[in-house]
């Protein structure tokens, strides 16, 4: 039998004295897509923040590829390979498409200029970002700095969503 790729287990959170996550269990098997669904105050939400490192659970183990994982943090969860699109379109729309798909993750120029001055490498992100764009079918889109807010409610969603994917080049 295959390994879950993904597991929690006990998985506990408490505001107070409110139960948001009462011993909850799940397994996510290589290739599988799993829904998370339920009424609202069910615990659905807490168990995605906890999974993605948003919170943490009080009690639990939560582990990916059979290691252990502990983040405190979403960058925690994102470096293992778990990203969260959540359902708000929290965006910058008067910033370029480019610099709302590497917001917090930006790309610095190599040597010293990255590294010491910090100068980001807009070419790279550009084309990157392109590059996704492509990937997701959002050909439409001509300019890639062009603000987000002159973008349709479609397109913005899929910007949303292939922003958190993997940037990496390649």
């Amino acid at each position: 039998m295959t390994e879950p790729l993904l597991k929690a287990r006990n998985l506990v959170k408490r505001y107070g004295k409110v139960t948001a996550l009462d011993h909850c269990d799940f397994d996510l098997m290589p290739g599988e897509i799993l829904a998370v669904i339920g009424d609202n105050g069910a615990g659905k939400s807490t168990l995605i923040k906890a999974i993605s490192g948003a919170v943490l659970p009080d009690s639990g183990e939560i582990h990916m590829d059979g290691r252990r994982l502990n983040f405190t943090a979403p960058n925690d969860a994102r470096e293992s390979g778990i990203e969260t699109v959540y359902q708000t379109l929290a965006m910058s729309p008067a910033l370029s498409i480019a610099d709302n798909m590497f917001m917090g993750r930006e790309l610095r120029k190599p040597g010293i200029m990255g590294k010491v001055f910090r100068q980001l490498d807009r070419p790279a992100m550009e084309r990157i970002a392109r590059e996704k764009l492509n990937d997701l079918g959002l050909m439409t889109i001509q300019n890639i700095n062009q603000a987000v807010e002159t973008l349709s409610g479609g397109q913005r969603q899929g910007l949303r969503w292939r922003g958190r994917q993997p940037l990496a080049p390649g």
